[in-house]
C-alpha cells in the first residue's frame, strides 16, 4: 500500500478517532473549544458554498440530460417518496418483534457537559439550498429548449469553478472539519453513553438501516458482492463525514465524488445527490420510527396498528421535504406528527429528541449512505425506463 492510499480520508478519520478517544482526557478544555470552533468555521464555509455547488452541478446535470430533463424530474420525486416510504415500513416490520419481546429497554438519560466553541465567526447565508435547487432546475429546463447555447456556456464555466472549489478547497479541509466534532463527542461522553446505555437499540437501527441499503445496492449491482463492497468503499469517506459531523449537507461534496465512481453516468451523480440530499433521508426513516416504537413499549403504550402506522408514514414522507440536513433537524419536524398521530406525551417527545440527538451520528451516516444508494437506484431506473424507450423510439 503506497503512502497516498494510506493517507486517504477514512484512514485519517479512524486515526483521529482513536487518538482523541485514548488521549482526549489529557487535552485541556480550552484547546478542545478552539478545535471545535475551527470545525464549526469550516462547516460554515462548506454550507456557504453549498448553494453554488448545488446550482452548478444540478444545472450542468440537467443540461446534459437534454430533452429528457422534464421526464427525469417527474420520476425523481415519486422515486424519493417510494424509497422513504419503504424505509419506514422495513423498520416497522423488522423492529416490532424485537421491541415487543422486551429485550430492548430505554433507560434514563443523564445530563452531559456540553463543549462550547471558543469563538464563532458567522458566515451569513446569501442563498438557500432550496432556492438554488429550484433555480438550477428551472434554468436547466429553459436551457434545454433554448435555441442559443448561452446557458450551456454559463453552466460549463461555473461548473469548472465548482469543481475547483470542491477539490482544492473543501476536500483538503475535511480532516480538520471532522476532528472538531470527534473532540466534541469525546468531551461530552456521547460515544460511551451510547455504547453503554443504548447499544442494543443503536445496533438495531444500524443493522436495519445499513443492512437494507446494502441489500438494495447488492441487487442494483446485479447481485455481485464484490461490486457492492467496492461501491460502499467509494461512499465510505462521505459516510464517515456524516458520522462525525452529523450533517448530511456537509457530506454532499464527498458523496458526489463517491457516487461518480459508482455510476456510469457521472452527470447523474452531480444532479441527483444535491437535488435529493435534504428530502431523501433514508436513515431517519429507520432511526426515528424505531426510537419512537421503543419509547412506546417503555412507557407501556401499545404499538401502533397497521392503519395508524400507515398514516404516520404518509405524514413522514411529506415531512421529509421540509427536513434539513443539520444535527437533530429531522426529529424536530416529527415532533408534532408523533404527538398528533401516536399520542406522544411531552415527556416522550423530550425523550425521543434527546435520544435521537445521541443517535444522530448513525442516522446521518446512514442518510449519506442512502444518498449514494439512491443515485445508483435512480441510474438503474433512468437507464431502464427512460433511456431505453428513447432509443427504441
Amino acid at each position: 500500500m503506497n503512502l497516498r492510499k494510506l493517507l486517504n480520508l477514512p484512514f485519517l478519520v479512524l486515526c483521529l478517532f482513536l487518538i482523541v478517544l485514548t488521549c482526549g482526557n489529557i487535552i485541556q478544555t480550552a484547546y478542545k473549544e478552539h478545535i471545535y470552533a475551527i470545525s464549526l468555521f469550516i462547516k460554515d464555509i462548506i454550507v456557504f458554498c453549498l448553494p453554488f455547488i448545488i446550482f452548478s452541478f444540478v444545472l450542468h446535470g440537467i443540461l446534459n440530460l437534454k430533452k429528457e430533463s422534464i421526464k427525469v424530474i417527474i420520476i425523481l420525486v415519486p422515486l424519493v417518496c417510494l424509497s422513504n416510504f419503504t424505509g419506514f415500513w422495513v423498520s416497522y416490520i423488522f423492529a416490532s418483534p424485537f421491541l415487543k419481546s422486551g429485550i430492548i429497554e430505554i433507560s434514563r438519560i443523564d445530563a452531559q457537559i456540553p463543549l462550547n466553541a471558543a469563538w464563532h465567526l458567522t458566515i451569513p447565508t446569501i442563498i438557500k439550498n432550496d432556492v438554488a435547487l429550484i433555480a438550477s432546475m428551472t434554468l436547466g429546463i429553459i436551457g434545454n429548449f433554448s435555441k442559443t447555447n448561452m446557458i450551456e456556456r454559463l453552466s460549463n464555466n461555473i461548473n469548472n469553478v465548482a469543481n475547483i472549489l470542491l477539490k482544492k478547497v473543501i476536500c483538503p479541509l475535511l480532516p480538520m472539519f471532522v476532528l472538531g466534532f470527534i473532540v466534541k463527542m469525546q468531551h461530552e461522553g456521547t460515544l460511551l453513553l451510547i455504547m453503554k446505555e443504548y447499544s442494543m437499540l443503536l445496533c438495531l437501527v444500524a443493522v436495519l438501516a445499513y443492512g437494507y441499503m446494502f441489500l438494495v445496492m447488492f441487487f442494483i449491482s446485479n447481485r455481485n458482492l464484490n461490486q457492492t463492497i467496492q461501491k460502499f468503499k467509494n461512499l465510505l469517506p462521505s459516510v464517515l463525514i456524516g458520522l462525525f459531523s452529523m450533517s448530511s449537507a456537509a457530506a454532499i461534496p464527498s458523496t458526489i465524488e463517491g457516487s461518480e465512481k459508482n455510476l456510469k453516468n457521472k452527470n447523474i451523480a452531480k444532479f441527483v445527490v444535491p437535488a435529493t440530499a435534504n428530502m431523501h433521508l433514508l436513515g431517519d426513516c429507520f432511526a426515528i420510527p424505531i426510537i419512537a416504537l421503543a419509547l412506546m413499549v417503555s412507557f407501556g403504550i401499545k404499538l401502533p396498528s397497521i392503519s395508524q402506522y400507515f398514516i404516520l408514514t404518509l405524514y413522514g414522507v411529506l415531512a421529509k421535504f421540509a427536513a434539513a440536513g443539520i444535527p437533530g433537524g429531522s426529529v424536530l419536524i416529527f415532533v408534532p406528527i408523533l404527538h398528533d398521530i401516536l399520542g406522544f406525551t411531552p415527556e416522550m417527545l423530550t425523550a425521543i429528541t434527546a435520544i435521537y440527538v445521541m443517535f444522530d451520528p448513525i442516522a446521518t451516516s446512514s442518510n449519506v449512505f442512502g444518498h449514494g444508494m439512491f443515485a445508483l437506484l435512480f441510474e438503474k431506473v433512468y437507464t431502464k425506463y427512460i433511456k431505453s424507450r428513447t432509443i427504441s423510439n
